[in-house]
């Protein structure tokens, strides 16, 4: 078999990005993509800039407006209403959901505001522009930056106990603690977390709590399934390692102050 050029692996590479992507791009350096008509619903040019609010100007604020609002000029003709993208700390209990927002930009998602995929997926086009050197994990940062800055709520750094366990834990273990949330086949009925000093002989656990929530563990209580591994869960969203400690503290804290006699 003949062995392609570097040149070559390159196009096949670029082209097949561009097929999964849903898009033509022309000669002149622009993307159109596809409605269900078969017209063209929008033609951006492609910018080699790195930069967080250079890209959100280039490729999002036609349907996302220019202030992340969703008052762009292409938004009416979307199935759904563009959502406001600086809600989306306020709506997700003060916390920016880093590692949400990067999987919808690179399409990993699929919402309701973007139909079956009206939004283009920007993550083969982010790789894809240079023909020497892939900037395109720069580009997704960047971007994702750029939207985490432009929240109208203050970001919560050192979000309560409380909070914590009402974003993570109240589903199954309820908002009393006591095990009474609603937990799918194959879960069994989870414990009740107000008697864990109780079943360690009248002491909190500190340290297991805290290993079980930063290194997860398979509970009998869970069935075959292991409980959620807050530690890794917590790093996913970008944070530093005194972040998810301050997390995992606040968390035991919580249930250690809920602890029945």
């Amino acid at each position: 078999m003949k062995v392609l050029g570097a040149q070559t692996r390159m196009a096949f590479r670029f082209a097949l990005a561009v097929a999964l992507a849903g898009i033509v791009l022309p000669k002149d350096n622009t993307f159109a993509q596809s409605g269900s008509n078969g017209e063209d619903q929008q033609s951006t040019p492609l910018i080699r800039s790195v930069e967080g609010p250079n890209l959100f100007r280039s490729y999002c604020a036609s349907c996302h407006g220019v202030t992340g609002k969703g008052g762009g000029p292409a938004a009416s003709a979307l199935k759904a209403k563009v959502p406001d993208l600086t809600l989306l700390a306020r709506n997700h209990r003060g916390q920016f959901p880093t590692a949400y927002v990067r999987e919808v930009i690179m399409g990993d998602k699929v919402i309701a505001a973007h139909g079956s995929r009206e939004m283009p997926i920007w993550g083969p086009i982010f790789h894809q522009i240079e023909a020497d050197v892939d900037r395109g994990n720069v580009r997704l940062e960047n971007l994702v930056k750029y939207l985490q800055s432009v929240q109208e709520v203050p970001i919560a750094d050192s979000p309560s106990g409380a909070q914590l366990y009402a974003q993570h834990c109240a589903a199954c273990h309820g908002n009393d603690l006591k095990g009474g949330g609603s937990a799918p086949y194959p879960f069994r009925t989870p414990s009740d977390l107000t008697t864990l000093a109780h079943r360690h002989g009248g002491t909190f656990p500190d340290a297991y709590v805290s290993k079980v929530l930063r290194s997860g563990v398979v509970l009998p209580a869970h069935g075959p399934a292991e409980m959620p591994v807050w530690g890794d869960e917590f790093t996913s969203n970008r944070l530093s390692g005194d972040q998810v400690t301050s997390r995992i503290m606040a968390l035991k804290s919580y249930i250690k102050l809920r602890q029945t006699n």
